[in-house]
């Protein structure tokens, strides 16, 4: 654990309030987005119970699958409000005028965004999504198109909550995480309703300790879902599946009928809890000031909603059960590059995160001493290149060696190379030099260059990124899914390391 949350997360345990671990909100929040709670039953994987979603606050929609036969008429009516939902957001285009690497195009002003509850939720939904899309399409049966359309979406939006940054589905807790520091521990921190009550506590609890224990009270605690808990389930729901299930043998309608809605009843006395505490957690993020990068990275959200509506109107194939090698290959280096990308903009952006990187060493923070705007370099070429240079003197320790790039969040677009580290009495010098940013010599750029005396924090800069080179499929070995075994290309390998 890094040594900044772990002293946060001791100091929220001492004070009994939770701790602020990020000062800008780093993921985007839409003006309306689908709140969704799930719950699964007991048994068959993926087998939904119940789903309560809607962008009212107010007003949520219940949707209830019978305790047994088919769940295609709640898949259907779940189809019908996702897909209006991510509909809604197709209303207005934007033009994007040609740049040097891409032609004209158009792009979505909106993409959907899905809140729900935990990780456990999106792990639910992305195994109700690899199951609905694969279902065949009966045109005699209603609603079943709509419901592979429905696995569609669910595949994309939980693939896209694989990379980091990604605002398309959200884990509520972990959007919590990344902005507050609770007192217990990260696993406990998955549960919405103690979370929040550390961090905004009742105004009858004493602090945010107090409230995380009333909040775990058995008698008053309810699961944020998929999975309900064992006791509701042994005490509710069971007696009712029972007597639905004697309904039905016995052809009672009316009985059916009257266990239904007193399962509606129950369900939706159980989800209400969850989903005010959903509002809540919501009311707070949005409250925090959005940092820069931010916006960036909604704008390559928008685009990448934009090529699957045009994916599934071209093709619309569902994806593979699972990727073969090759994209299996390209998904870790698209997550690795996010990833990296969201770290550097997260440290750019933010003092908290620059903070928490100076105490694992990725980062220092030092005040300028010496600047030495005239100095200049020979280029491979033989030109004078303009490369001035400073002296930060830092109490940081410094595990960094000459040679790293580093960049400054005062100066987004300059880049500094380590030149050499001196220990000194107490501090430590790092003699920096501007590699980029500064311009040249007959068009300097003078902006870049600090003042003596001012205070600059240096974090590492990320490597320049290009998507490496993939084979395509058929040239890869039938291993890794390219041409079967007895393909001719293979036996003529096979004959040559033979022979």
């Amino acid at each position: 654990m890094i040594r900044l949350t772990s002293l946060l997360r001791m100091r929220a345990a001492h004070t009994g309030t939770a701790q602020r671990a990020s000062q800008l909100r780093h993921l985007h929040l839409s003006d309306q987005p689908l709140m969704l709670l799930a719950l699964k039953q007991t048994g068959p994987a993926a087998r939904p119970l119940a789903v309560m979603l809607g962008t009212d606050p107010y007003r949520p929609q219940l949707l209830l699958a019978p305790p047994s036969g088919s769940t295609t008429p709640m898949l259907a009516a779940l189809a019908d409000a996702v897909t209006a939902y991510i509909d809604a957001c197709q209303r207005h285009r934007e033009h994007l005028p040609a740049t040097s690497n891409k032609p004209a195009r158009w792009r979505y002003t909106d993409a959907p965004q899905i809140l729900v509850p935990n990780p456990q939720t999106a792990q639910h939904l992305k195994d109700l999504g690899d199951d609905l899309r694969f279902r065949s399409v009966d045109d005699q049966a209603p609603g079943a198109r709509a419901v592979q359309r429905l696995g569609h979406w669910l595949t994309y939006l939980t693939d896209r909550a694989d990379l980091a940054g990604s605002a398309a589905l959200i884990p509520m807790t972990s959007f919590l995480g990344m902005h507050w520091i609770s007192g217990q521990s990260p696993l406990e921190d998955e549960d919405l309703a103690t979370l929040l009550a550390w961090i905004d506590p009742p105004r009858h609890a004493a602090s945010g300790r107090d409230a995380a224990l009333e909040a775990e009270d058995p008698a008053t605690h309810r699961p944020a879902g998929p999975a309900t808990d064992a006791a509701f389930d042994n005490d509710h729901l069971a007696p009712l599946f029972d007597a639905y299930a004697r309904a039905r043998r016995q052809a009672l309608g009316q009985e059916q009928t009257r266990t239904l809605q007193e399962l509606d009843r129950l369900l939706a006395t159980y989800l209400q809890p969850t989903w005010d505490l959903m509002w809540q957690a919501y009311t707070l993020l949005q409250a925090l000031p959005e940092a820069k990068s931010t916006a960036r990275r909604w704008d390559h959200e928008r685009t990448a909603f934009t090529d699957e509506c045009t994916y599934l109107t071209q093709d619309g194939r569902p994806r593979p059960a699972r990727d073969n090698a090759v994209a299996a290959a390209v998904r870790l280096a698209r997550m690795e590059h996010t990833a990296a990308t969201l770290a550097a903009e997260r440290a750019a952006d933010d003092p908290f995160v620059r903070a928490e990187l100076r105490t694992t060493g990725e980062a220092f923070g030092g005040t300028v001493t010496t600047i030495d705007p005239e100095h200049t370099l020979r280029g491979p070429s033989g030109r004078a290149q303009w490369r001035p240079r400073l002296i930060v003197s830092t109490p940081d320790p410094m595990p960094m060696e000459p040679g790293q790039l580093l960049a400054c969040h005062t100066r987004p677009n300059a880049r500094y190379k380590i030149c050499e580290i001196t220990p000194a009495d107490g501090d430590t010098l790092v003699e920096l030099e501007i590699t980029a940013g500064m311009g040249t010599i007959d068009r300097p750029n003078h902006a870049v260059l600090p003042e003596a005396g001012a205070f600059l924090v240096f974090t590492i800069a990320p490597g320049h990124y290009r998507m490496p080179e993939f084979p395509a499929r058929e040239q890869t070995p039938w291993t890794h899914g390219g041409p079967p075994a007895d393909h001719p290309d293979h036996s003529d390998d096979r004959g040559e390391e033979e022979q």
